[in-house]
């Protein structure tokens, strides 16, 4: 396997793991306001900062497929 092709799988599966971290953590944002319970701000930066991260590794993918 060359290099681009690493890279583009390793974007794959940091794009998978981000998704999923991302749907546990809004899940657990929503099950406590559900609860009354307030969310720190400190969560709702880590959930920004997971989705800008996600942003990126979405267009770097966008460039695996644009070279295929």
């Amino acid at each position: 396997m060359n290099n681009s092709t690493d890279k583009c799988k390793q974007l794959r599966e940091l794009q998978e793991r981000l998704t999923n971290e991302l749907r546990i953590l809004k899940e657990d944002v929503q099950e406590e306001e559900r609860e009354g319970v307030e969310n720190p701000l400190e969560m709702v930066n880590i959930i920004k900062g997971l989705q800008k991260t996600l942003s990126s590794v979405d267009l770097e993918l966008q460039k695996c497929l644009d070279s295929n």
